[in-house]
């Protein structure tokens, strides 16, 4: 009797991590989405980006911090991902003196490696509802 009490029990337990692992797909990425909530307003003046630093049309920058000598800016872009990673590709690809270090596009995230005017950094994308949500994290070279 204790025996069967024991199976029922890990056949319980092992339909429920089953069940919640299902839960997944569309239905995720539509509640991280919906999770956005409305676009950040822009920031008033412009940020501090390397001189001659490339940004493709429609961006939105929102915020700036500086952590030591690395400078964090944040916005956000109207359109998917897709448009998003391939606009910020073709900026930085051998324009104004900076080139693609390296590149990665998943699912719902991409990141757009870069360096050029004695700078690294990275354009790190995250598709969220309407638009992509954008953080450019610049170091010195």
């Amino acid at each position: 009797m204790r025996r069967r009490s024991l199976v029922s029990i890990l056949v319980v337990a092992t339909l429920a991590v089953a069940a919640a692992g299902c839960g997944g797909g569309d239905s995720d990425k539509d509640k991280e989405a919906a999770d956005c909530g409305a676009a950040p307003a822009a920031m008033s003046g412009s940020p501090q980006l390397p001189a001659q630093f490339p940004t493709p049309s429609g961006v939105t920058f929102t915020a700036q911090e500086k952590e030591g000598p690395t400078t964090k800016v944040s916005g956000h872009m109207d359109g998917d991902l897709d448009q998003a990673y391939d606009a910020w590709e073709q900026a930085l690809d051998g324009k104004n003196g900076y080139s693609v270090t390296d590149k990665e596009k998943e699912e719902d995230d991409a990141e757009v490696n870069f360096s050029g005017h004695g700078t690294t950094g990275q354009v790190a994308l995250k598709e969220c509802s309407d638009r992509t949500n954008l953080t450019i994290t610049v170091r010195p070279a």
